[in-house]
């Protein structure tokens, strides 16, 4: 089956404003959580270093401003039945639900855990580890549209400590850290792991739809749609993140299973 990945090298402001109405079948946001500090903290006993991106990190009122923006795009591309899911922390979590919640013809269907039982230690000591993020699924509902779920989907490819195979899937999944193995063509500070995709892609969309990543990063929501048959298109605002996507698509593309796959670079 023929698949195509587009990767657009942009700001997701404007380069959404490109794309048609209704023309996407399902978007996964992992957005900037202003997080960042302008001199990361490190702890001796860790290599690791908490974020210090300029991307991510925003004034109180730009950082609303900015999620009205780009959630506002997402929704306005999104069929009417489609799904959009965003990821976060404590952070920004709150504050893109209520932002969804106040969208006309949009409902919030669930709310997800994301556990990782391997977690990086809190540096500062004086408050609870963070070992959860969270995401929000919502879909477009206009015209009392139902959604899209492949509930047996669910049940017979998501297992893990929690959510034995063949039951329910509980809204909390197990999965650690994205490996060393997933990071490959190079390293980007928020990549996710694979297998959070997959779960997400399976359980909302089917062969052949489209998945839109405004915040494409080092590219796994592209990865994925192109394991499970989908058709993509990523957006992304630094180059260097683009030529690891690239990089990533092409050596997938390159395996026998998705010679048919066709990846396209837009400025």
């Amino acid at each position: 089956m023929e698949t195509n990945h587009k990767i657009i090298f942009g700001d997701c402001l404007e380069k959404l404003k490109d794309i048609p109405d209704e023309s996407v079948d399902l978007v996964f946001a992992d957005p900037p959580y202003n997080m960042s500090k302008k001199k990361g903290l490190d702890w001796k006993f860790s290599k690791h270093i908490t974020m210090q991106e300029t991307w991510d990190i925003f004034g109180k009122d730009e950082f609303f401003e900015f999620n009205l923006k780009w959630l506002s795009e997402c929704f306005r591309v999104l069929k009417h039945g489609g799904s959009l899911w965003v990821s976060g922390s404590f952070h920004n979590i709150y504050q893109l639900g209520f932002i969804i919640q106040n969208l006309t013809d949009v409902k919030i269907n669930n709310s997800i855990v994301w556990f990782k039982p391997n977690a990086q230690p809190n540096i500062t000591c004086r408050m609870f580890t963070e070992s959860t993020e969270h995401l929000i699924w919502a879909t477009k509902n206009g015209s009392n549209q139902k959604w899209k779920f492949n509930y047996e989907d669910t049940k017979n490819e998501i297992e893990d400590e929690i959510n034995p195979k063949g039951k329910q899937t509980r809204n909390v999944w197990v999965i650690p850290l994205t490996p060393p193995t997933e990071k490959q063509t190079g390293p980007h500070p928020t990549q996710k792991p694979i297998e959070l995709l997959r779960r997400i892609i399976i359980s909302c969309s089917d062969k052949g739809d489209t998945i839109l990543d405004p915040f494409a990063g080092s590219g796994t929501t592209n990865l994925v749609a192109m394991q499970l048959g989908r058709n993509s298109i990523g957006i992304e605002r630094e180059r260097k993140y683009v030529e690891l996507i690239k990089k990533k698509l092409s050596r997938e593309a390159n395996a026998k299973l998705f010679k048919e796959a066709k990846i396209v670079l837009e400025s």
